[in-house]
């Protein structure tokens, strides 16, 4: 299930005797467990075992799952980056699966989904929650939601850019968000100018903001973010080095038929990174995505060979790139 329904079922006191927490935004997961602790744990000193990766001792963590809680309604035992193999579930994990303790939780929290966790799935003590990133729409509600509680202002459209420049990670976008809060006050309003203001967008945003510009025929505003990039100290060479890294991995996502997952997992980025990318990769020809590596490939040998400058050789790829047909 997905984040928001394991929250919805947890404030309706609903109960299972396992958590499984699996995906790459951080914040869901911790955020999950935070919010199982507030419901159930009392004396974590007491109650709480805390295991991490494959490397601890199994025995202990069973005992752990089997004790009972002390001045607590229930037990936790935490996992951490737990891939448990068949022997694992043969060795102690099915039995507390299909008969669990009444008190005590076994919570895995793991960032990448894995084989290994589909056996958890078949149990109905388990709730197997998705911590994915979410729909930029429901985080600039979240967003929204947090500003009108504090009796601050921001429009959807702006909430949405600001999920966008933190490319839609929510530990970061609480951290901006009450940042934001702060500084306007009560009573004031966000607005795209104070994110300028106050949110620090990384080249990686810059570079995928920049080549966005260039699929939709902006060409003027493309050129905004690379003076601004310039201005900032960004050198020549490293831009380029960033634009063809980013212009391959465009080429990649529009010839390779991979899933988003597929793709984060091969360019270690994040899903929803990928997902843009793709999307992206969808505004340009396949041929144009090539010439595009191959120019800017060639920028950086010549001025690896001194045979040009190095802004000179910036400028001259960029415009070759926003006049290819």
């Amino acid at each position: 299930m997905k984040y928001l329904e394991f929250k919805k079922k947890v404030e309706e006191g609903q109960e299972y005797s396992a958590y499984i927490f699996v995906g790459e935004d951080a914040y869901f997961r911790s955020r999950g467990v935070a919010l199982l602790k507030d419901a159930y744990l009392s004396e974590p000193s007491l109650n709480l075992a805390t295991f991490d990766g494959d490397n601890f001792d199994f025995a202990e963590m069973l005992a752990s799952l089997n004790a009972y809680p002390f001045m607590s309604r229930k037990r936790f035992t935490i996992c951490r980056e737990f891939y448990p193999k068949q022997e694992a579930f043969k060795n102690g994990l099915k039995s507390y699966l299909e008969a669990p303790v009444g008190d005590g939780v076994l919570i895995v929290v793991n960032e990448k989904p894995d084989k290994a966790l589909e056996p958890f799935k078949k149990y109905p003590s388990v709730c197997f929650v998705e911590c994915d990133k979410q729909d930029p729409t429901l985080v600039a509600r979240w967003i929204k939601g947090e500003c009108t509680s504090n009796q601050v202002a921001i429009d959807l459209e702006t909430a949405k850019l600001l999920c966008e420049y933190c490319l839609a990670d929510m530990t970061r976008i609480e951290r901006e968000t009450a940042k934001l809060i702060d500084f306007v006050g009560k009573g004031g309003t966000i607005t795209a100018d104070t994110l300028d203001e106050l949110v620090a967008r990384d080249t990686e945003y810059k570079i995928y903001e920049m080549t966005d510009y260039i699929g939709k025929k902006q060409f003027d505003k493309a050129l905004a973010v690379i003076t601004d990039m310039l201005g900032k100290g960004e050198p020549s060479q490293r831009i380029i080095i960033s634009v063809y890294n980013y212009y391959r991995r465009l080429l990649h996502a529009a010839i390779s038929g991979k899933t988003d997952l597929e793709l984060a997992v091969c360019f270690n980025i994040k899903e929803y990174a990928a997902k843009k990318l793709k999307e992206q990769a969808n505004r340009f020809k396949k041929r144009s995505l090539k010439r595009a590596v191959d120019l800017l490939a060639d920028a950086d040998y010549k001025i690896k060979s001194g045979l040009i400058g190095q802004d000179e050789a910036m400028w001259l790829s960029i415009f070759n790139i926003m006049t290819e047909k």
